[in-house]
């Protein structure tokens, strides 16, 4: 063999084994990548309601309106309220709302936030205790997302893991796994619900997407046990189908 021959031999070697090595490591990075199957932003919120009942007189707010903690939100005329002010036992205590001499109940935030809903209308009666607010807390967006995984994969799942969010706009954001929410399993198969927090998951960002509802493509990044454990799990994986 002329030393052409086997200089033409030992640059195909390196080319196959380049190629080779090229395909192992790209497989191996998408046995450490699934994406969701349905994701979106959601907000921590809480609700506000009266311990007594009456007519709405006022709305000091409108859906999306933000609010600081202490801001008035609706009043409301209280017969119930006005009788225990001129009782021995007094209008009962809340930092969620205060009475007046004339049994007007007005309903406060009690920590900052947008309003997201409001459940009644000036003139409406509310009865005590039920909800007719409901406030998404300040700082407080996180995404939920469901994916399908094997029993090999959802054991590489670990709290701090990094998952890629996509917003519509293909705006990709950086966020960490901090929860695992719910987990159930169907035809050997797990299917887990992740709760995702980002920095960048500021409201009204990116013309508005960055809010509430808004539908997510979210990549989560599985603890890598190695450039050939994605191959060698098929190995195996594919002998015990056949029986072997």
């Amino acid at each position: 063999m002329t030393w052409a021959n086997r200089l033409r031999l030992l640059v195909g070697l390196i080319v196959v084994a380049a190629v080779a090595l090229g395909a192992t490591l790209v497989l191996s990075q998408r046995e450490t990548q699934v994406a969701s199957r349905t994701a979106s932003i959601k907000a921590l919120t809480y609700t506000v309601g009266s311990d007594y009942a009456g007519t709405v007189i006022s709305a000091k707010v409108a859906e999306g309106d933000t609010v600081t903690k202490g801001e008035p939100l609706l009043t409301i005329q209280s017969a119930t309220a006005l009788a225990d002010l001129k009782s021995k036992q007094g209008v009962s205590k809340s930092l969620g709302y205060r009475v007046s001499s004339t049994g007007v109940v007005t309903l406060l935030a009690t920590q900052p936030g947008v309003v997201s809903r409001l459940s009644t209308d000036v003139g409406s009666f509310v009865g005590a205790g039920v909800p007719v607010a409901t406030i998404d807390r300040a700082n407080s967006l996180y995404v939920l997302a469901d994916f399908k995984l094997d029993p090999y994969d959802f054991s590489r799942i670990a709290k701090g893991a990094t998952v890629d969010l996509v917003l519509p706009n293909q705006q990709l954001l950086e966020g960490t796994v901090t929860d695992i929410s719910s987990v159930t399993t169907t035809a050997g198969r797990a299917d887990a619900t992740i709760k995702v927090k980002s920095s960048a998951l500021v409201r009204g960002r990116d013309n508005g997407l960055v809010v509430p509802g808004t539908p997510i493509n979210a990549t989560l990044h599985l603890r890598d046990d190695g450039p050939l454990a994605g191959i060698k799990l098929s190995m195996v994986t594919l002998l015990r189908q056949i029986g072997l």
